[in-house]
Formats: C-alpha cells, sequence, structure tokens
C-alpha cells in the first residue's frame, strides 16, 4: 500500500471554529470514488451530480487504452448511483460540468462538459473537446471542439482545461459559455451552436503573458470589494508561464495558490492587476438560508500547501491544511474549518447541507489509480451550538 493510501493519511479530524456545526462522512476513502467533484446544480427531488475522473470497469489493472471517470447522483440517502457509468466516456474523461442557463438557448438545461480527447497523463497535454450531457442518458455527446490557435505558449494546443461559467444575462457575454486552457494561455468561448472560438489569448503578443488559473465574472458574490467589475469578465493567472513549462522531476508543480486578478474588456486583457490573492476568491459559495450563524455568509474554499494539480507521481501524503474560510462584516476571511485533507476541495449547498467533495491524487495528470476520494457534509444543528 503506497503511503498516501494509509488510513492515518486519509481520515480527517477538522476542526469547527463556530460551535453548532457538525461534519460528517458521507462517502469515505477507499469506496468507488477517486478525483470527485461537484456540478453546482440540485436536482429538484435533492440529488446531487458528482462528477469523477477516474475509475475504469472492474480490471484487474489500469487499462491505458480505454476512458476513465464518470457521473453519479449522490441521492438525498447519501447512496451513490451511476449516471454516466464507467466504460461510458467515450476515449478520455470528463470533467466539471456545468448546467446551461435559458440563455443557452436549445441546449438549456444540458451540462457542458469538459473532456480530454485522450485518457491518462497524455491526454491532459493534448488537445481538449466540450461534451453535452442531458442529465438522463448514460453516455455523453460531444458537443464542441475546441481549436488550435497561434498562441506564442504551449503550441498553441488546448489542454489542461479550467472550468469557467456561462456568461450573465444582460451583458455581451450571454448565450456563451467559457473556460481557459492552461497550455496555450487562452480563454476560450463555445456559442450555443457548438462553435468554438479563442476569445482572449494570453501569450504576452496582444495580451500579457498568464497562466489563467482562473476564471469568473465579477458579481455580488464574487469581488464584493470591486464594485467597478461587476459583470465583467475576469482572469486569474501566474504571470510568464503555462502548463508544460515547468518539468516533471517526480516532486510535482509547486505554483501556489496566489494568482493576479485581471479585467477582461473587449478582447483585451489589463495590463495591470485589479487584486492579487488566493484563486479561491473567484469561487465562493453563500450559505444556505438554514445555514446557522453563516446562513448567507460567503464562503471559501483554500486548497491549502499541495493542490491536487501539484501532486504529480509524488508518493508523500497530502497535509491536511486545507480549510474553509467565512466573509465576516468586516470583510475579513476568518477560519470555518481547518484541518481538511489537501488535494482539492470544491463544495455547495444542497438544501440545508454544505457538501465538500475531496479529489484525491490526480488520477489523469498524475496517473494515480487508488479511490482516494471521498465526499463530507457540513450540516447546522441549533441544540448543539
Amino acid at each position: 500500500m503506497t503511503t498516501w493510501m494509509d488510513r492515518e493519511n486519509l481520515d480527517v479530524k477538522p476542526t469547527i471554529h463556530i460551535p453548532g456545526y457538525k461534519f460528517r462522512t458521507i462517502i469515505p476513502y477507499g469506496d468507488v470514488l477517486y478525483d470527485p467533484h461537484l456540478c453546482n446544480w440540485v436536482a429538484p427531488d435533492g440529488s446531487v451530480p458528482i462528477c469523477d475522473v477516474g475509475g475504469q470497469p472492474r480490471n484487474s489493472v489500469f487499462d491505458p487504452h480505454h476512458g476513465h471517470g464518470a457521473i453519479w447522483w449522490l441521492r438525498p440517502d447519501d447512496s451513490l448511483e451511476p449516471a454516466v457509468p464507467w466504460g461510458h466516456v467515450h476515449l478520455g474523461m470528463p470533467m466539471f460540468p456545468r448546467r446551461a442557463p435559458v440563455s443557452f438557448g436549445h441546449w438549456a438545461g444540458h451540462f457542458l462538459i469538459l473532456a480530454q480527447l485522450h485518457p491518462g497523463r497524455p491526454g491532459a497535454h493534448w488537445d481538449h473537446v466540450i461534451h453535452k450531457w442531458d442529465g438522463r442518458s448514460d453516455q455523453f455527446e460531444i458537443f464542441a471542439i475546441l481549436p488550435r490557435n497561434n498562441s506564442a505558449q504551449g503550441e498553441g494546443i488546448p489542454s489542461a482545461l479550467i472550468p469557467g461559467e456561462f456568461g450573465p444575462e444582460g451583458t455581451e457575454y450571454e448565450g456563451s459559455y467559457f473556460c481557459t486552457a492552461l497550455r496555450n494561455n487562452t480563454i476560450y468561448r463555445i456559442h450555443g451552436n457548438g462553435r468554438a472560438d479563442s476569445h482572449v489569448i494570453l501569450d504576452g503578443a496582444d495580451n500579457p503573458s498568464l497562466l489563467p488559473r482562473a476564471f469568473c465574472f465579477g458579481s455580488d458574490d464574487i469581488f464584493p470589494d470591486y464594485p467597478e467589475v461587476r459583470g465583467k469578465m475576469i482572469v486569474g493567472g501566474v504571470p510568464n508561464t503555462n502548463f508544460t513549462a515547468t518539468g516533471d522531476d517526480n516532486k510535482g508543480r509547486v505554483v501556489g495558490q496566489e494568482v493576479a486578478f485581471h479585467v477582461i474588456e473587449n478582447g483585451r486583457c489589463a495590463a495591470e492587476p485589479f487584486h492579487v490573492g488566493n484563486r479561491m476568491l473567484a469561487f465562493p459559495t453563500r450559505g444556505s438560508a438554514d445555514f446557522g450563524p453563516l446562513s448567507n455568509a460567503l464562503l471559501y474554499t483554500d486548497h491549502g500547501s499541495i493542490m491536487q494539480s501539484q501532486s504529480i507521481r509524488d508518493f508523500v501524503a497530502y497535509p491536511h491544511d486545507a480549510q474553509i474560510l467565512y466573509r465576516s462584516e468586516d470583510g475579513s476571511l476568518q477560519p470555518f474549518i481547518t484541518g481538511l485533507r489537501g488535494g482539492r476541495n470544491d463544495f455547495q449547498f444542497a438544501g440545508n447541507r454544505l457538501l465538500i467533495t475531496n479529489w484525491g491524487k490526480s488520477y489523469s495528470t498524475g496517473e494515480f489509480h487508488e479511490a482516494d476520494g471521498a465526499i463530507w457534509e457540513v450540516t447546522y444543528d441549533p441544540a448543539a451550538a
């Protein structure tokens, strides 16, 4: 058994800093999840789709000639049911489904899913596509093929995708989906007819050279201290690098969590950032109405000192230094939950419970094929306050 899979390195015993909140494991390590993450949507019956990068039909060894990954339904009774099972995800693998709004036209209500064309680590470095899923079928359809471009970074190849968002209604971005590619440092725009184009290339020619590790649109929740960026496109990037710039020396990529946030207008990226900080600032969630003292509060997930994308063929256990923070009334970020396992922790609310997925050692990029993913739950109990 490899060191990172030892129970003492997996089991979490977090500290909750506000009385009344309870932490519970829903799906433990060593079950069926590898790199699970949430899809930011809850079905009318309370079920939550869970996307997982890892997993193949039960073979004795990993087969690099098959695709990997699945989508599961996490039911309100905590059971997992396959929605798109292992073996039904084409040759590559799925990541970060996002449900299309009404403004996306004919395909509103469908999920767009980032995907490799080929499995494993080689596929992570080469061309990616966008799949479409209707939420009912047990397989995907290819919706868009991301074009290569003339970026001076990464040979113009669209790989290592970062999830984005659908354009806000009432803005010039309405009706399109956006994501970023880390190899060619490009923001892609995907239209409702399946056409994809390079919206902004961040290669140091017409725009600053930025590795685009975060993407969002400013809003009341995202950068609330900067009202001037509401409704505007924002990219958070690391200057003067790209996904393939650092070698695989068995130590992983040490790039940290800090990025520089730039506004993009009329296809051009501002030369100077308006804020520099943790990339988590682009991905908050707001507490549900019945979540105790943190009802309606903005929450942020700090992945810790070692992120999933940094752990490439390194067998050291993740430190338990990830945390969930909340924005206090004075605008400062305060600890809510500390002592979570690092890697990548995504979260969303499903009714009165905060769901957290722990994405373990990278199944695809890092080629770790152990079921080291988990799902946790946090709820509020007034009697325990």
